[in-house]
């Protein structure tokens, strides 16, 4: 990992060989969070890369790089528009929690691509003959998250992320990859409960087991503990210790586990249990509980840390999990 502004220089793949999508050099100024959301279509990247625009495209490496600073990068497929459309502009940015590229409603079933929450670079190539297809008509959404508060800096200023696609031809695809994001949007970090923990599942509806290739957790700085289990797709209790393959005490940068050393089967009617576990601690001055309160949809006369996109108000719980063969259908609760 090579420190300092160079961390976003990432060359693309050859022509004919996948694309490369990327954000702006833009402006984080001191005490903002900047998030910005970038459209593209895979026909036209398809086209500009020497590869067939009408064809779908299947892509076994993903190569990410970032400058300091980055808070998170997620690339979505876009499903159901809501208020964040491509069609109102190639780029559409956010600052301190206004515009519509900070209201997750907005993505809330659209499908996870890719995803980091690691300064500089990551390089992964998924298990030989496993692919995630791209539909020429589709459109491809990445989201670009920097802070430059109390919490987290952003030591340029600046920031910038590329992401590489690397492709492989069709008749070498022997499964397709399956992605699951899925957030715990109750969660409630407050002064009358200063340690809570919440669990959520999601059960894989696949015929056949599915084998997990990648995983990773993020949560704010309330939060202490973070763990993934395989699950039987039945108890209602905390998995053993044996099945637990992801695990992360650190918040700003959370491991981001891929195979080869990430390699877990999960069985038939199985799935995934996740647990976050937090501790409260008083808000920043400039911020205050009245400033929590005025984000906390209950209204309840507490001092709480709710769901939430501002890494100094709001907390999170979500999970990355990236898997084959991919699952038609996924159950959160």
């Amino acid at each position: 990992m090579t420190p300092g502004p160079d961390q976003a220089q990432l060359d693309p793949p050859p022509t004919g060989q996948g694309f490369q999508i990327e954000t702006d050099l833009f402006e984080v100024p001191a005490g903002v969070e900047k998030q910005d959301c970038y459209f593209f279509k895979v026909r036209d990247l398809a086209a500009a890369n020497g590869l067939d625009p009408n064809s779908p495209v299947y892509v076994n490496r993903v190569q990410i790089a970032q400058r300091d600073g980055s808070h998170h990068m997620n690339v979505f497929r876009v499903r159901t528009i809501t208020g964040l459309d491509p069609a109102n502009g190639a780029v559409q940015e956010g600052t301190d929690n206004v515009g519509e590229c900070f209201k997750s409603s907005n993505w809330a079933d659209w499908p996870l691509v890719a995803n980091s929450q690691v300064d500089g670079q990551l390089d992964w190539s998924f298990p030989e003959g496993v692919a995630n297809e791209f539909m020429p008509d589709e459109w491809l959404m990445l989201q670009t998250h920097y802070v430059n508060a109390q919490t987290q800096g952003t030591p340029s200023g600046e920031g910038k992320v590329n992401v590489n696609f690397w492709t492989i031809p069709k008749e070498k695809v022997t499964a397709q990859l399956g992605t699951l994001f899925a957030t715990k949007q109750s969660v409630r970090v407050c002064a009358s409960n200063p340690t809570p923990s919440y669990s959520g599942t999601c059960q894989f509806n696949s015929q056949k087991p599915v084998r997990i290739i990648g995983a990773n957790g993020h949560f704010h700085s309330r939060g202490k503990q973070f763990d993934m289990f395989a699950w039987d797709g039945t108890s209602i209790e905390e998995p053993p210790i044996d099945q637990r393959f992801y695990s992360s005490q650190t918040w700003d940068e959370p491991p981001m586990l891929t195979s080869p050393e990430l390699d877990r089967e999960i069985p038939t009617g199985g799935g995934v249990f996740y647990t976050c576990s937090y501790q409260w601690n008083m808000p920043e001055q400039s911020l205050g509980c009245d400033g929590l309160n005025s984000l906390d949809k209950e209204g309840a006369d507490d001092c709480c840390y709710t769901f939430g996109p501002i890494v100094e108000a709001n907390e999170h719980c979500n999970i990355f999990v990236y898997y084959y063969p991919k699952a038609d259908d996924i159950n959160c609760f």
